[in-house]
């Protein structure tokens, strides 16, 4: 009987008979490759010449962490200012995993997790953010997560800007009006995310900021939201598919 490979690190699992008198060079591999970087390995991954969705590797037996991204026990994302998104590969099966991510990028350069072949992103660790996320294969669920959404303010001050799940927005209304995006998707798995908002220079009610509500509802209406008031500051967090996003502060 040849080896086959567990679902989640791809261990090689011996067939009976196999390998007779050399077994001990496939466990030998398992202990010191594959199960020594699943409990302790921190595996940094450049993400600036990646394009997004980038999928995790996911190879068999003891391969190189290049080539099993996904069995690493804590993954490093660096070099990206755009918003990201990492994919579990679908191939030979999704499964399930607790990943530790690390995202080190900057400016825009959020992490969204999803399952290949399925079309939402969920689980938003914005940039300096850290966080234990889990899947069961079918779903991402964020066990614990610090960083940026609780230190970390980013300044806009283009036209338009896209903003994820966990940012602190500080919007800076000065030379022009600004439309800021929400996130796309959003379902019952997100609900409670939160984003917050500050008006940087005061120039609100000059230049007023535009939220964009990119498919969900605000306050229970299909219609973006505009913010002309000066030095306004506030949270929207998404309370459901029914009523939306909701201002919690003022």
């Amino acid at each position: 009987m040849a080896s086959s490979y567990t679902t989640r690190l791809r261990t090689e699992l011996i067939g009976t008979g196999e390998q007779s008198n050399s077994w001990g060079n496939t466990t030998n591999n398992n202990f010191s490759n594959i199960f020594d970087e699943a409990i302790s390995a921190v595996y940094s991954k450049n993400l600036g010449s990646e394009s997004s969705p980038y999928t995790l590797t996911y190879g068999q037996g003891p391969v190189t962490q290049a080539n099993n991204e996904d069995r690493q026990a804590a993954i490093r994302f660096h070099g990206h200012t755009s918003a990201f998104i990492i994919q579990q590969e679908s191939s030979p099966q999704l499964h399930d995993r607790i990943y530790i991510i690390i995202n080190d990028g900057t400016a825009s350069g959020t992490i969204q997790m999803k399952l290949e072949g399925t079309s939402t992103v969920s689980e938003i660790v914005p940039p300096g953010g850290r966080a234990v996320i889990a899947t069961d294969g079918t779903n991402f669920y964020t066990i614990l997560s610090s960083g940026a959404s609780n230190k970390n303010w980013r300044t806009v001050t283009a036209a338009t800007d896209n903003v994820f799940s966990g940012e602190n927005i500080l919007v800076d209304t000065t030379s022009n009006q600004i439309t800021l995006t929400l996130p796309a998707s959003m379902g019952a798995a997100n609900v409670g995310e939160e984003i917050r908002f500050m008006d940087l220079a005061g120039t609100f009610d000059t230049n007023a900021l535009t939220i964009a509500r990119n498919g969900a509802n605000i306050y229970g209406a299909a219609a973006d939201l505009t913010v002309s008031t000066e030095d306004a500051a506030f949270s929207l967090v998404y309370t459901g598919t029914a009523q939306g996003w909701k201002i919690t502060e003022k």
